[in-house]
């Protein structure tokens, strides 16, 4: 074990400096790797924060960056920027989206015509931010291999099966361990300061957390005096529910957005606890010694899988038999081809080619028996009266 292991001060006009990631989905073990790193390599742990990075540099120490949220990692290793800041628009666009969406896109596809082609029609707020997005983008291209650190990163990953047990296993720790309780006084406290407050609960900050947003009906029947044991199972399990599906986006933007780049990731398998010593431990360090001592790393590094339909996931599909219906991307596209109501409308062009089906316009309204006779045959009065 290299506890020994110090890096030299620095200042940041030299060469770039060496920090350690650990990323992964959440409850894949990267916070007990991050702590076993830091305490075999003299090093620090931090969330992701620059300047926090650059203080325990400057004083010879390792950091490491543990990877939760993987945009503010990806934005600490990477030199990149929002496309909203590099535009210059201010954060609250809303007011300078058109009525009418129409009308917005016609005019984006005049401006930007390569970016309207992977847009929606429907989708103006995207195309809203007052410069071209497909010049932003590939400046963004340029300047996303630009890297920040000589950053050496490890990837925690677990059974798929195995993960959502353990997850759905820490849902029900914490609600043992007070968090209902602790989420009925985080409440009172909301409506306590924001009680004048115009924006709904749910809409800003903490109250869109997961761990919180899902618990809603619970504090609503709570606050009307209602049976809230129904409730509040529905809201542990739709808190189960949220966690999985965030554990999932993390797990794709690792793969889309952090294996493809220019730093190696080397991966190391979670699933079975009773073999982590061996699994993740061993090679953690081995790989991480090496990385600091600029030796060569015996472990393989993660290669990208080839995605071959990523260009087709930003092109906009028309279906003209089904009243023009506009689809982005492949997955989009495949799934409408499926479906039951392109088949309808499919068969019924085909019977129309082939003579099979007339194209007549629906048969018009029986006229009324009565129309057109006179009063007589109607079994009314007579149209004449006797003297």
């Amino acid at each position: 074990m290299d506890d020994g292991i110090q890096l030299p001060p620095t200042t940041m006009n030299r060469a770039l400096q060496k920090v350690v990631v650990v990323v992964g989905t959440t409850g894949a073990g990267k916070t007990k790797l991050s702590v076993e790193l830091a305490k075999a390599f003299n090093g620090e742990i931090v969330n992701s924060d620059a300047m926090q990075i650059h203080d325990i540099l400057s004083r010879g120490k390792v950091p490491v960056i543990v990877g939760g949220t993987m945009y503010y990692t990806q934005s600490i290793l990477w030199k990149a920027q929002l496309i909203e800041e590099a535009a210059g628009v201010n954060g609250n666009v809303s007011h300078t989206i058109p009525a009418d969406a129409d009308a917005a896109y016609q005019a984006l596809v005049q401006i930007d015509p390569e970016m309207a082609q992977r847009l929606h029609s429907r989708d103006v707020r995207r195309g809203c931010i007052g410069v071209k997005h497909s010049e932003l983008i590939a400046k963004q291209a340029h300047e996303n291999d630009e890297m920040l650190f000589d950053a050496c990163m490890l990837w925690v990953d677990c059974d798929r099966s195995v993960l959502a047990q353990r997850l759905d296993d820490r849902v029900d720790t914490m609600v043992q361990a007070g968090l209902v309780l602790e989420i009925e006084a985080l409440m009172d406290n909301i409506q306590h300061h924001l009680a004048a407050s115009p924006i709904p609960l749910g809409q800003k900050g903490i109250s869109q957390a997961i761990g919180f947003k899902e618990f809603r009906p619970y504090l609503e029947a709570r606050a009307a005096g209602h049976d809230t044991a129904t409730v509040l199972e529905q809201c542990i399990e739709q808190l189960k529910i949220g966690t999985r599906q965030y554990a999932k986006r993390q797990l794709t933007w690792i793969r889309n957005r952090i294996v493809p780049r220019n730093i190696p990731v080397y991966k190391l398998d979670t699933t079975d606890v009773a073999q982590w010593p061996t699994n993740v431990t061993a090679p953690a360090m081995a790989i991480v010694s090496a990385f600091l001592k600029n030796e060569s790393i015996d472990v393989p590094a993660c290669v990208a899988s080839v995605d071959v339909d990523s260009a087709d996931k930003k092109v906009k599909n028309l279906c003209e038999p089904c009243g023009n219906r506009e689809f982005v991307g492949l997955a989009q596209w495949n799934e409408h081809l499926r479906s039951k109501g392109h088949r309808y409308h499919m068969k019924r062009l085909r019977l129309l080619e082939t003579g099979q089906l007339f194209d007549r316009p629906p048969p018009k309204k029986p006229k009324d028996k009565t129309e057109g006779m006179e009063p007589k045959e109607m079994g009314g009065a007579s149209a004449t009266r006797s003297p």
